[in-house]
């Protein structure tokens, strides 16, 4: 038996399951009526044994076929508590209540079973990755009809053929009208879907949604918390094929209990033209130390009883870029004097920046070098508590012997990565940095935005 379950019921596990060796095994915090409790799912090859007690309360093992399991219901969003229901051909079979923080462990019950192998640390999750990312997907939680499906643009070239294999699951494919999405503009494209076998299925749904949450450590010792604030900048659903809301937990086990008949989706290769608003005003995707912007498309297949098929990517949002730096002074006055300019020009990734700085050591201070960097600023505010962070892109340094009260030029280049933006509750922002680090004395800078 692995850690998972606690030594003082281990051994009821144990005798449970006699001979048989253990696969894999999931704990939850709380019982099966959704309270605080505990609960662990172990599996063998052929069964599963679902432990579930309530607060100091007594044990109680309930044994499943695997054979038996024809899926698993999970809640459909993205975090909170919820419940995965494992259902059969008769509806219901049983199921396992999660926290918010187990949601991720819970929701590899369906492939789990559905693989049935030993032997395997970590498995691949119900939902599909996207490719080239090792972050299972995640659904969409609010919904807002506000996607009207579009017609395909009149020259628009024709659609690549997929050259890996289908898995008999079926396979989405997403392809866009233009690589990136722009604040304003819509976001259009065609969603494919390779579906080898005819079966029953409620919906085909694709969901367009971008979030921006700030967070913020406040406090310290026993009294230090984290403050957060988010919003949604958009949560766009479109039904591709049959029904457009999902029917969540209960509507799932409901409708697993009732046996209704759903209409069939043939076999084979199916395209769906969309078209998404992004709205005005959007920031990039972005990931900081206090910052976190996402967009993201999520296509999903709908089985009732059933595994279903689902899908995210990541869809990069550029803001517009200012076209031109302006022309900017700035001045830091104490023992040692130091002003600094930027001269207009050009702005966008990889552009040159030129300018100039002045010392002037009027207190005879020892000066040991002269540093121009490149420097991204990040801004969050969080429940009213605000932070302010800079990293270093790039730069260039000058020794401090060679520094007069002659203008010293500079020419240093914005990252490949320069897409400034603001939001409602953060910002990003970039800027020239000149510092001089002064021997047995505070450093001075002067920060001059580059938009």
């Amino acid at each position: 038996m692995k850690t998972t379950v606690p030594i003082d019921i281990r051994a009821q596990f144990e005798e449970a399951l006699g001979r048989e060796k253990e696969v894999w095994a999931v704990s939850s915090s709380r019982n099966r009526a959704g309270d605080p409790g505990e609960t662990w799912v172990v599996a063998t090859k052929t069964r599963l044994l679902i432990g579930d007690r309530g607060f100091g309360g007594p044990v109680s093992i309930r044994e499943t076929r695997l054979r038996d399991v024809t899926g698993v219901e999970v809640e459909g969003s993205t975090w909170g508590a919820g419940r995965a229901v494992l259902t059969g051909k008769s509806g219901a079979i049983d199921h396992v209540c999660f926290s918010s923080l187990e949601r991720d462990e819970c929701s590899q019950l369906g492939r789990r079973i559905l693989e049935k192998s030993a032997g395997i640390p970590e498995v691949e999750p119900l939902v599909l990755r996207e490719p080239g990312r090792k972050k299972a997907a995640t659904e969409v939680q609010e919904v807002v009809p506000l996607a009207i499906p579009a017609p395909p643009p009149a020259r628009r070239p024709a659609l690549p053929r997929r050259t890996e294999r289908v898995p008999s699951g079926g396979a989405f494919d997403l392809f866009l009208d233009r690589p990136c999405a722009v604040p304003g503009e819509p976001l259009t494209g065609v969603l494919r879907l390779c579906w080898p076998v005819a079966k029953p299925v409620r919906g085909v749904r694709l969901v367009w949604a971008g979030a921006e949450r700030t967070h913020a450590q406040v406090g310290s010792g026993k009294s230090s918390r984290t403050v957060r604030s988010s919003v949604n900048w958009t949560n766009q659903r479109t039904a591709c094929w049959g029904d457009r809301t999902p029917l969540g937990v209960f509507g799932s086990i409901a409708d697993a209990l009732s046996g209704k008949r759903w209409d069939t989706l043939p076999a084979g290769e199916h395209l769906w033209p969309f078209e998404f608003n992004v709205p005005k005003g959007a920031p990039a995707v972005y990931a900081g130390r206090h910052v976190d912007v996402t967009w993201k498309l999520s296509a999903q297949v709908d089985v009732p009883r059933g595994f279903d098929l689902t899908q995210n990517w990541t869809i990069r949002v550029i803001p517009p870029i200012p076209g031109e730096v302006p022309a900017r002074h700035g001045r830091h006055q104490k023992s040692v004097q130091l002003e600094a300019w930027i001269d207009p020009g050009p702005a966008g990734p990889g552009a040159e920046v030129r300018g100039r700085f002045r010392v002037r050591n009027t207190g005879g201070k020892t000066i040991r070098a002269a540093h121009v960097d490149v420097v991204r600023l990040e801004r969050a505010v969080a429940s009213g508590h605000v932070r302010e962070t800079s990293q270093v892109e790039s730069g260039t340094k000058f020794r401090g012997a060679s520094l007069g009260e002659e203008p010293v030029e500079f020419a240093v280049r914005l990252p490949d990565s320069y897409c400034p933006w603001e939001g409602k509750y953060s910002s990003l922002a970039y800027g020239v940095k000149v510092w001089l680090d002064v021997a047995w004395g505070f450093d001075v800078e002067v920060t001059l935005r580059t938009h």
